[in-house]
C-alpha cells in the first residue's frame, strides 16, 4: 500500500489499426472532449530544463562513467553513459546470464528523460488525496484541471475512452489495482502521472495521448489485451516518459505519430521510454514518425514483426536494449512510410529460434541474423537531459524482476 502521507505531498503515482476511424496507424480512439488545460500550470516544486537530474537516490556502479549533463550518474558496473559517452557496439549472441541479480533500481520520485523537462511533471502534488474504487467516482475525480492525487483500489470497469484533465496523479493502491474495458484520454491537458495499474482489454485504446498534450508520465503499469493500441502518443504531444511497464499479449503497442501526412508533428513527440518489459508483443514498441525519441534499457522477448520502428524523418536512439528472439530489432522506414533516422549502440542482440515466416511473401528475406537497422546520426539525448543506461546485459534481470504493476 502507498503511505497517504507520501502520495498527499505528491510524491509520483504510475503508471494502432489506427486512425478514428481506424485506417494505417491511426491516432488514439476518440473520447469525449476534455477540458481544455492549455495553459495550465503544473503541480509546484516541478523543475525545468535540460539538467534536470535523473531519479533521486540513484548510485554510481563501478567503473560507471557519467553522461554529459549537470548532475548525471554512473550506471551499473561497466555502464558507459547516455549519449555523451562512448557508443558501443550491438553485440549479437553476447548478451550475459538474465538470470543474473544486478542490484536494483534506486526510487524514482519523479520522471527520467523528456518528461522531467517544459517545467516538470509532478501530477497531482499539492492536491487533496481521494481513493475511488467504481467507474462513476473516477471519471468524477479526473476531469478539471485542479491538483488531485487519485487512488484506485480494487478493478474499475471502463467503456471508450475517458477524460483526464491537466494536474492529476492516478496511482494503484497495492497490487491489484486494474483499469478494465476501457481506457484513458488526454487532450489537450499537461501534467499527470499514471502509475501502478493494469490495464486489460480496453476496447479503443487503454492510454491515448492527443493533441498538443504534454508532460505525461506512465511508470509501472501493465497493459494487455486492447483492441487498438495500448498507449498512443499523438497530434503534437510531448515530454512524455515511458518507464518500468510490461506490455504483452498485444499487435500493435506504442504509437508515436498517427499519420504520414501529419508534418505539423515534426518539433514535438519527445518521448523517452525506459526499463520496459515487451513481452512477446508483436509491432511498435514504438513506432515513431516525425518524433524524438529515446529508447533505452527496455527487454524485448519474442517480438514476433519487430521491434522500434523511425518513419518519415523521426530522430530515434536505441541505447543498452535487450533484444531476444526479435528477428527485427531495429527498422528504418516502415510499410509505405519513409524511412527516418535511427541510431543504435550499446545493445545485446540474441537468438535462439529460427527467423519467423514472413507477413507478406513479397518481403525479403529476414537476415541471417538479427541486427538492428540504422540511418542517419538522430539527436544526442543527454544534451537534453541527464541520465544513467544500465549495461544492456542486465537489463532482463532488472526489468523482469521490477517493471510492471505491484512491483513500486
Amino acid at each position: 500500500m502507498f503511505p497517504l502521507a507520501i502520495l498527499a505531498i505528491g510524491l509520483p503515482a504510475c503508471g494502432g489499426a489506427e486512425t478514428n476511424p481506424p485506417s494505417t496507424d491511426g491516432a488514439a480512439g476518440s473520447g469525449g472532449s476534455a477540458p481544455i488545460g492549455a495553459g495550465a500550470t503544473a503541480g509546484s516544486g516541478a523543475t525545468a530544463g535540460s539538467g534536470a537530474t535523473a531519479g533521486s537516490g540513484a548510485t554510481a556502479g563501478s567503473g560507471a562513467t557519467a553522461g554529459s549533463g549537470s548532475g548525471a550518474t554512473g550506471g551499473g558496473s561497466g555502464a558507459t553513459s547516455g549519449a555523451g559517452g562512448a557508443p558501443g557496439a550491438s553485440t549479437a549472441g553476447a548478451g550475459g546470464d538474465p538470470s543474473t541479480d544486478p542490484p536494483p533500481p534506486a526510487p524514482e520520485d519523479g520522471p527520467i528523460g523528456f518528461a522531467s523537462l517544459n517545467g516538470g511533471t509532478t501530477g497531482g502534488e499539492g492536491g487533496m488525496v481521494v481513493t475511488v474504487s467504481d467507474a462513476a467516482a473516477l471519471t468524477e475525480a479526473m476531469v478539471g484541471t485542479e491538483p488531485l492525487i487519485i487512488q484506485i483500489s480494487g478493478t474499475i470497469e471502463l467503456s471508450g475512452m475517458n477524460d483526464v484533465g491537466s494536474n492529476k496523479t492516478i496511482v494503484g493502491l497495492g497490487s491489484d489495482a486494474k483499469i478494465v474495458g476501457g481506457g484513458l484520454y488526454l487532450y489537450r491537458e499537461k501534467n499527470v502521472i499514471i502509475r501502478n495499474i493494469t490495464f486489460q482489454d480496453a476496447n479503443e485504446d487503454a492510454i491515448g495521448i492527443t493533441t498538443e498534450t504534454t508532460n505525461v508520465w506512465i511508470d509501472h503499469c501493465t497493459f494487455m489485451n486492447g483492441a487498438d493500441g495500448l498507449v498512443d502518443i499523438v497530434r503534437e504531444s510531448s515530454y512524455v516518459t515511458l518507464s518500468w511497464n510490461v506490455f504483452r499479449n498485444h499487435h500493435k503497442t506504442i504509437l508515436i505519430g498517427h499519420s504520414d501526412a501529419a508534418s505539423s508533428d515534426a518539433g514535438f513527440l519527445k518521448v523517452t521510454l525506459h526499463h520496459n518489459w515487451f513481452d512477446a508483443t508483436q509491432t511498435r514498441h514504438p513506432s515513431v514518425r516525425f518524433g524524438q525519441v529515446h529508447v533505452f534499457n527496455n527487454y524485448y522477448l519474442n517480438n514476433l514483426s519487430y521491434g522500434v520502428a523511425s518513419r518519415m524523418e523521426a530522430d530515434v536512439v536505441v541505447e543498452g536494449n535487450y533484444f531476444l528472439n526479435t528477428w527485427f530489432p531495429c527498422r528504418a522506414g516502415y510499410a509505405d512510410s519513409e524511412p527516418g533516422d535511427i541510431v543504435e549502440r550499446g545493445n545485446v542482440i540474441e537468438t535462439t529460434m529460427p527467423p519467423p515466416p514472413s507477413e507478406d511473401p513479397n518481403d525479403p528475406p529476414p537476415p541471417a541474423t538479427p541486427v538492428c537497422e540504422t540511418r542517419g546520426t538522430a539527436f544526442d539525448p543527454a544534451a537534453a537531459y541527464s541520465y544513467t543506461a544500465d549495461p544492456a546485459a542486465n537489463v532482463p534481470a532488472l526489468v523482469m524482476g521490477h517493471a510492471g504493476a505491484g512491483r513500486l
